[in-house]
């Protein structure tokens, strides 16, 4: 019996040890947040002794927030506020059931809700938070602000070519393409590779079907490599140069990503919209966007920075930057995200 009482003991002593909050320059803690059924990996990195804190709300659905965790960011943003980087379910290191039933928006916005309260209740009610919605996270981040009395939990909102609604993404991809595929061609640049892109658009108009807005995707990747005066990054080859010295979770990031990649959930985004709710958004807004980013056209920056009611707000264009301003113009998108938090936090 004093085995079975000594071994229940040291059982439950981890259970009694207070998790570890640092507020200090330079911080490095992960926490996960359980919420219907999945338990999220959160990173906080920088400075949170600043009371100031970005939340990163990656792209995807199905990727991961550790390919925005750079050591330029770190050191040129991190260095000043802290950084949140949060895996949405089902994707990243995050773990829990398959979640079939809960991977939807509405859940992620719930998530999101809740990140954002466990993150007040570890680091002081008081914080200044600020969301930074990409690419897909852009979607969310638009869901999250339109919804009554969301966007009092924040101070503002930074949007990076993001998505706030799909099928005027869609239009507006078609449209880039044609018009810099029809420019690139003039010049004689990369015809070869512009023709099928444009054969492409010109065949397929309009009411686009999930494949036809799957291929467009596609052809908006593929363009940022015609364009002579952009960075071209390859993605897959910084996760595998960042996946062992960084730790990167790679065969969970891949599972995830699979499942999310094949679910049901990509028929909700594929008709899902929020421009005609930005009208209630009144809260600081910065947007930035890529010069060549076909995959979301600077025209739907445009339609939500039109659309919202923010009387401080500001748009700004990379010239040099396509879908990923955050490593092919890292010092813009720095400087940017800096001045926005400075004068609102």
């Amino acid at each position: 019996m004093r085995e079975v009482f000594f071994f229940s003991l040291l059982l439950l002593l981890p259970g009694c040890q207070k998790e570890k909050i640092t507020i200090s320059e330079n911080v490095s803690e992960t926490f996960y947040v359980e919420n219907a059924g999945a338990s999220m990996r959160v990173l906080v990195q920088g400075n949170t002794a600043s009371k100031t804190f970005i939340l990163f709300i990656h792209g995807g659905p199905g990727v991961s927030s550790y390919f925005y965790d750079t050591k330029y960011i770190s050191q040129n943003i991190g260095d000043k506020y802290a950084i949140v980087y949060w895996d949405q379910r089902n994707a990243g290191a995050s773990q829990g059931t398959s979640n079939g039933g809960n991977l939807h928006l509405d859940q992620m916005v719930e998530d999101l809700k809740k990140v954002i309260e466990v993150l007040k209740f570890r680091y002081g009610q008081d914080m200044s938070l600020f969301l930074l919605g990409h690419s897909f996270g852009g979607l969310i981040a638009a869901d999250f602000i339109t919804r009554p009395g969301y966007q009092n939990m924040i101070k503002g909102i930074i949007d990076v070519d993001g998505s706030h609604n799909y099928p005027l993404n869609d239009t507006l991809t078609r449209q880039a393409l044609l018009t810099e595929g029809n420019y690139q061609v003039s010049q004689k640049r990369n015809v070869d590779e512009w023709q099928p892109i444009i054969s492409y658009c010109n065949t397929h108009q309009g009411n686009f079907s999930l494949e036809e807005s799957q291929q467009l995707e596609t052809y908006s990747t593929e363009a940022e490599n015609y364009i002579d005066s952009i960075k071209h990054i390859n993605i897959v080859n910084l996760v595998l140069k960042y996946t062992i010295p960084d730790k990167i979770p790679l065969t969970a990031i891949l599972c995830n990503f699979l499942y999310t990649e094949d679910s049901n959930f990509n028929k909700e985004l594929a008709v899902a919209q929020f421009s005609t709710s930005l009208n209630i958004v009144t809260i600081p807004v910065l947007v930035l966007w890529g010069k060549y980013d076909f995959t979301c056209p600077q025209a739907l920056g445009e339609d939500f920075f039109n659309r919202i009611n923010s009387i401080d707000k500001s748009m700004v264009i990379s010239p040099k930057s396509g879908h990923n301003m955050m490593f092919q113009d890292k010092k813009f998108f720095c400087d940017n995200v800096n001045e926005f938090v400075l004068n609102h936090k």
